[in-house]
């Protein structure tokens, strides 16, 4: 299929971009400063690292995301390469759907460089036995003799959600993606970026912008303007699953990998819905 070929060489493209290559550094830095907390106990450590990596794989996979996909089809028109692609027998839609695999490739690629490092993290932070605050406690069972099996029980719980928490952020920046290859065909790319940062920020927050239109109820618009917002922004909070990642050992009222995988699907029903009007904008557009 076409939009895989165009993908696979947009991915190619993507990856030997240097920016890309800062934020992967910047990434990796950022976890392992995190190792800095030997002063803690191990449980300690173990969450706070594993808040931490959630946080990096977040906040550096949305600027991976936003940084490819605002550049993804204006690069494309700018350089004219694109009438040497429509000229073949390739379809708008199959070049838009391209270009948008191309940038959840790359998406893709770097969370699972990110998620590697901190599942191996996370094994070796395992082989230190959970304990208390004593540290006479803590000299005890460092004396003990290592227990394989219990080792592995650790790393493969922690390796699990550190493998769940990837996942749910991947369909969240897929969404994203998909919000940020849309407007590229309407804005600018510095536009775009800002933008689609301000609805990534807004999404994450519509808690907060829900409470706001409660309080502001003597201003006759400011309720509707806000529940408007509520149900038309994408619900990027709810994507966030950072508390049962960090303290998995506290019961929720719901499954969790149920809960992971409904708003996996929500992200990519939303992104489809976006991507849709993309490609319906898209070919009527001269290029």
């Amino acid at each position: 299929m076409n939009a895989f070929v165009i993908a696979r060489n947009t991915l190619g493209d993507a990856l030997r971009k240097r920016v890309l290559l800062v934020f992967l550094l910047l990434a990796l830095v950022f976890l392992f400063l995190a190792l800095m907390l030997n002063y803690f106990t191990a449980r300690e450590q173990m969450s706070m690292f594993m808040s931490m990596s959630t946080f990096v794989l977040l906040i550096f996979g949305a600027m991976i995301a936003i940084t490819t996909a605002v550049f993804l089809i204006p690069n494309e028109i700018e350089n004219r390469t694109i009438h040497s692609v429509l000229s073949k027998p390739v379809r708008r839609w199959e070049f838009f759907l391209g270009k948008f695999f191309g940038g959840v490739l790359t998406l893709g690629v770097s969370l699972g460089l990110i998620s590697l490092i901190v599942v191996i993290v996370v094994a070796l932070l395992s082989l230190k036995a959970p304990t208390g605050a004593d540290p006479t406690q803590v000299l005890t069972q460092a004396q003990q003799q290592f227990n394989a099996a219990e080792w592995w029980d650790r790393a493969s719980v922690s390796g699990a959600l550190v493998i769940r928490s990837s996942l749910v952020i991947f369909f969240e920046l897929v969404l994203l993606t998909a919000i940020a290859t849309t407007l590229s065909l309407f804005l600018s790319a510095t536009v775009n970026f800002s933008l689609t940062a301000f609805i990534f920020i807004a999404g994450s927050l519509q808690d907060v912008v829900a409470a706001w239109g409660r309080r502001n109820e003597e201003l006759a618009l400011v309720p509707y303007i806000a529940q408007a917002f509520y149900y038309v922004m994408p619900h990027f909070q709810d994507f966030n699953i950072m508390g049962n990642i960090t303290h998995p050992e506290v019961p929720i009222a719901v499954n969790h990998l149920t809960y992971a995988g409904l708003v996996s699907v929500y992200g990519l029903l939303y992104a489809a819905v976006v991507l849709l009007l993309g490609i319906v904008v898209f070919d009527g557009k001269e290029v």
